[in-house]
C-alpha cells in the first residue's frame, strides 16, 4: 500500500503544483515527464537492495523502504520531473524573452505634456506605457512561428475582390497614430493588465475599401498565427478597427503581435487580434474559443477606476490614480478616504485620446493611516458598477480601496 501511494503521490504532486502557480505551462507536452514520476519510483523500489536483502533472508520482501526513503525519493524524482519538463518548455521561454524586444524605430516618440498643472502626481504610474512595460497575455501555451519573409495579409470571405497584401503595402495607406488603451477581460479590478500606448497602423475602413466587403456582412473574423481566431461586429471594425505595425514609435516586437496586429478600441483585449494573417467577411455570427467556453460576445469594456499612489506631502498626502470606460469616457472621479464623504478628484484632460485612461489627483491634509477608495462616472453619465464580480464572464466589476500610513 505504502508503495502504490508513493506512486500515485510522486505522479501527481508536481503536475498539482504547476497547475496551481503556473497554469500557463498546463499542456501534455510539460506535464509528461512529470506524470512518469510516479513509476520511476516503483521502478527503483523493484531494485531497492533493502528489497533484495529483505526477501534473501525471510524469503519475502515485506515492506522494501521506509516512508522517509519514500518520501525523498518522491520528492528527488518529483523535482527531477520538474526539471525535465523545464528543459521541454525552454523554447517556448525563449521565445517569450526573444517576443520582448523592442522593435525596429518607426519615428521618433515622447510622451505628451500633461494637460493640467500637478500631473503627473508623485508616484503615480505613467500616462504612457512603455512598449516594455505594455502588458503581454497569450492565448495558447505554444511558442508562435515566425512570420515568413513572403508574410501577407489576407482579405476574404464575401467580398467582391479578394486581397492579398505585403507589409510594404499596409504601410503605403495613411498612417493613423492614435492613442489606446487596452485592457484584459481577465484583469481584475486595479489589477495590471491594463496599458496605455500610441498605435501606428492603416485604418481597417481604408484597406477594406479595396476588397468591396459585400452588404449581408455582420462580422469580421480575424485569424492570427498563433492559431487562435476572433470576431467582431463589422460596424465596430469600420468605424474604429486600426492595423496596428508599431507602438510608441517602434515597429511591433513579436510578443505584441509582429508583424501585424488589429486593434479595436472599446473591446476588452481578447477581441484584439496579434500576429494578423487573414481576415474574413462572413454573414453568420462567429463563435470563438472563449465565447463558446461562455466568455462575453459583445465584449465591451466596464468602467473602472484604481487607486495607484498615496504619497506624503507637504500639507498632508496627494492620492492618484486612473479611469477607464473604453470609448465613453470618463466624466467624474470621485474618492473617499477613511470612510468619509466622497469628494471629487481633478482630471487631468483632455484625455490622450477618446479611448484612453484619464488620470486623477486629490490633494488631502489628512496624513496617518489612509484607506482610500475610488469610484468613475463614464462619459455617458452612468456610475461605475460598486457591486463585486469576478472576470468570469465579461470582465470584473466592483470598487478599489487601497491603505497606506504616512
Amino acid at each position: 500500500i505504502n508503495g502504490l501511494l508513493a506512486t500515485i503521490g510522486a505522479s501527481l504532486i508536481m503536475p498539482a503544483l504547476v497547475w496551481l502557480f503556473f497554469p500557463i505551462h498546463m499542456n501534455a507536452a510539460a506535464l509528461a515527464p512529470l506524470l512518469a514520476t510516479g513509476p520511476l519510483i516503483a521502478l527503483i523500489t523493484r531494485r531497492d537492495p533493502l528489497l533484495i536483502a529483505r526477501k534473501a533472508t525471510t524469503g519475502t520482501p515485506g515492506t522494501p523502504i521506509n516512508r522517509r526513503v519514500i518520501l525523498q525519493r518522491a520528492v528527488i524524482f518529483s523535482f527531477g520531473g520538474l526539471l525535465l519538463s523545464f528543459i521541454d518548455g525552454l523554447p517556448v521561454y525563449q521565445a517569450a524573452l526573444d517576443a520582448a524586444r523592442a522593435g525596429r524605430k518607426l519615428f521618433d516618440f515622447s510622451a505628451p505634456a500633461p494637460r493640467v498643472t500637478g500631473f503627473p502626481a508623485p508616484d503615480a504610474l505613467p500616462e504612457v506605457t512603455d512598449v516594455a512595460d505594455f502588458y503581454v497575455m497569450r492565448k495558447f501555451p505554444t511558442v508562435v512561428p515566425p512570420a515568413p519573409p513572403d508574410w501577407k495579409l489576407t482579405i476574404d470571405g464575401l467580398v467582391d475582390q479578394p486581397l492579398a497584401l505585403s507589409f510594404e503595402q499596409v504601410q503605403a495607406f495613411p498612417r493613423a497614430d492614435v492613442y489606446l488603451t487596452r485592457e484584459c477581460v481577465s484583469n481584475p479590478v486595479a489589477g495590471s493588465l491594463i496599458s496605455t500606448a500610441l498605435m501606428s497602423g492603416a485604418r481597417l475602413t481604408d484597406v477594406l475599401k479595396g476588397a468591396g466587403v459585400q452588404a449581408n456582412v455582420i462580422q469580421l473574423v480575424f485569424y492570427g498565427r498563433d492559431g487562435y481566431s476572433e470576431s467582431v461586429p463589422l460596424a465596430d471594425a469600420l468605424d474604429r478597427g486600426l492595423l496596428v505595425y508599431a507602438m510608441n514609435g517602434l515597429f511591433l516586437p513579436d510578443a505584441h503581435g509582429s508583424p501585424l496586429k488589429v486593434e479595436v478600441p472599446g473591446l476588452y483585449g481578447f477581441k484584439n487580434m496579434k500576429w494578423l494573417t487573414r481576415i474574413e467577411a462572413v454573414s453568420t455570427p462567429y463563435k470563438s474559443v472563449w465565447t463558446q467556453e461562455g466568455w462575453t460576445e459583445t465584449a465591451i469594456y466596464k468602467t473602472t477606476s484604481r487607486v495607484d499612489a498615496i504619497a506624503p506631502a507637504a500639507n498632508g498626502a496627494v492620492l492618484s490614480g486612473s479611469a477607464f470606460a473604453g470609448t465613453r469616457g470618463i466624466s467624474k472621479v470621485e474618492v473617499q478616504i477613511n470612510g468619509g464623504a466622497w469628494q471629487t478628484a481633478t482630471l487631468n484632460t483632455p484625455p490622450l485620446s477618446a479611448q484612453t485612461w484619464v488620470q486623477w489627483r486629490l490633494d488631502t491634509p489628512l496624513r496617518g493611516t489612509l484607506s482610500v477608495t475610488v469610484r468613475a462616472v463614464d462619459g455617458t453619465g452612468a456610475p461605475q458598477i460598486e457591486t463585486p464580480q469576478k472576470q468570469f464572464p465579461d470582465g470584473a466589476s466592483g470598487l478599489h480601496t487601497l491603505k497606506a500610513n504616512i
